[in-house]
């Protein structure tokens, strides 16, 4: 249905993410411990619409297999919480590349779907782990901009078979 899920781009984000700042896991997710060490921790916020939605007919010629299509561009904010040594360097590079020509080129590589659109500033926000210890913690917030299309089974009318026939007799 959806052809670019919440989850595909969380994934395309944390494949950039992960050389800056260390492992990214999707928040939500599972009820482990948090990892130790550097790493990231993803949260879809919003996807706000940026476009109105657009009807794309992808009528393959089989009924089995044609569709129709509506798709849409909305601004995906995802929220990224940076924890461990050096966590405040580290927000600070994923700040400062992601609006680079740097974020740009190596996000559309990833998938073309997705463009970085702007990042908020990076704030501490230091938080007490369950063994009571304080962890350093830097948070931010990354919007970029999803092409995302659903598609819904649909049949289309593009032939007929026509036959006449004489009703009155004459010829």
């Amino acid at each position: 249905m959806n052809d670019f899920t919440v989850d595909d781009v969380i994934d395309v984000l944390a494949d950039y993410i992960e050389p800056i700042c260390g492992t990214c896991q999707q928040a939500q997710a599972n009820r482990v411990p948090m990892p130790k060490g550097q790493f990231c921790i993803l949260t879809p916020l919003r996807f706000i619409r940026l476009s109105t939605t657009r009807d794309i007919k992808q009528d393959t010629g089989s009924p089995s297999t044609s569709a129709m299509g509506y798709t849409e561009v909305r601004q995906a904010d995802i929220q990224v919480d940076i924890y461990g040594q050096g966590a405040g360097d580290r927000a600070i590079a994923l700040e400062t590349t992601f609006t680079s020509g740097y974020g740009y080129d190596t996000i559309k590589a990833i998938d073309e779907r997705l463009a970085p659109l702007y990042s908020s500033p990076a704030i501490q926000a230091p938080m007490t782990d369950a063994e009571s210890q304080w962890e350093e913690r830097y948070t931010l917030t990354l919007s970029l901009q999803a092409h995302i299309t659903v598609s819904f089974p649909q049949d289309y009318f593009d032939k007929a078979e026509i036959t006449t026939k004489q009703v009155d007799g004459r010829q």
